[in-house]
């Protein structure tokens, strides 16, 4: 496929994954996803994940490291959910197929223990970055601070020792313009978030390549969208902490990715790199997606919602989940694989024009 038909593709998989299931958001009954996307595709011209997918085959080369932060602890429970780690999981598992690179899943301590099973459900062994980096289908994970004083020092050790060549974020908050971190709901919830935005701006300083992926404009990469977060999310300019700030993101990225379900961002990514590299199985199916959601509800994340280890994510039903990565292999494969149906219907209509015009003419009940 060239990159044009790529493109076209890639805008039925963006249609796909920003649409609101269900309309509205727990702050208001508006759609407002959709007026988020809308905002994002203008600042960036071209189809979200497209976009995310191409600049990896540009940027990316066989043996580099590549870093995907992704972790949110959500108040009132504490718990971390499983949108963010899930997609993580199969982008992690995707890259390394394709592109031979070295994954470093970059999340709160906390964190590092429950993502395990998740990455070794994607079918990648879990190691520290040294083994990892020495053979293939490995990821490593690393925690990262808390302390916004420390976060700096972290960032630049992390980028000297791994020198990645692109750093996604996935589903991660985002310090507002008055350096606060907040859930969607308005809570301020710097003392539990890893300050790994101060990792993806030390990253954008040296020229490296930064995604943000996101569905609530608190995100990593919603910065780039900023003033449309304040203005249609309720939250979004006067959060209701003594901040008074809003919870919009402050924090931008090279590219951004806004999605109904951040992790179905992650999924549209693989999509257009299967495309891309006209392989199917970049693409994780519904088998991978089903045991990625289970071990990530057994590991202890959950639905951000209902607050319990549900294999559902975002109040979405996990077979939503699991019909949207239907539907992402259907059109992979509706594009890299005729059936047999089509390919006679063609014949039919391209070879036989005149003979079945002739049936049509002669035809009797």
């Amino acid at each position: 496929m060239d990159a044009e038909e790529r493109k076209g593709v890639g805008e039925v998989i963006d249609r796909l994954i920003s649409v609101p299931v269900y309309t509205g958001s727990s702050l208001t009954p508006r759609p407002v996803l959709l007026e988020l996307y809308e905002a994002a595709r203008e600042k960036f011209k071209a189809p979200l994940a497209y976009l995310a997918s191409e600049a990896l085959r540009e940027r990316v080369r066989p043996g580099d490291s590549v870093i995907l932060t992704t972790g949110f602890i959500v108040p009132p429970w504490l718990r971390a959910e499983n949108d963010g780690p899930v997609g993580a999981a199969g982008l992690a598992r995707a890259l390394n197929l394709c592109l031979d690179v070295t994954p470093v899943i970059v999340t709160e301590r906390i964190i590092t223990r429950m993502i395990s099973p998740v990455l070794r459900a994607a079918g990648l062994e879990v190691a520290d970055y040294a083994r990892a980096k020495e053979s293939y289908r490995r990821v490593a994970v690393e925690g990262f601070t808390n302390d916004l004083k420390r976060a700096r020092d972290q960032a630049t050790e992390i980028l000297d020792r791994i020198r990645p060549s692109v750093v996604v974020s996935i589903e991660k908050a985002s310090a507002n313009e008055k350096g606060v971190h907040h859930s969607g709901v308005g809570y301020d919830v710097s003392p539990i978030a890893a300050k790994v935005d101060v990792l993806v701006e030390e990253a954008r300083s040296r020229g490296i390549l930064t995604i943000g992926i996101g569905d609530g404009g608190n995100e990593i990469g919603m910065g780039c969208i900023k003033e449309t977060v304040k203005k249609v999310l309720p939250t979004g300019a006067n959060c209701g902490c003594p901040c008074g700030a809003g919870t919009h993101a402050a924090t931008e990225t090279d590219i951004l990715v806004v999605c109904m379900v951040s992790n179905w961002g992650c999924t549209a990514i693989e999509a257009n790199l299967a495309l891309a590299f006209e392989r199917r199985e970049i693409l994780h199916d519904r088998a991978l997606e089903e045991k990625m959601l289970e071990e990530g509800a057994t590991a202890g994340f959950i639905d951000p919602a209902a607050g319990m280890g549900y294999s559902s994510g975002d109040a979405i039903d996990k077979d939503v989940h699991l019909a949207i990565v239907d539907v992402l292999n259907f059109i992979v494969k509706s594009r890299l694989q005729d059936s047999f149906y089509i390919f006679k219907y063609k014949e039919y209509v391209r070879e036989k024009r005149e003979e079945i015009q002739e049936l049509i003419r002669n035809w009797k009940e």
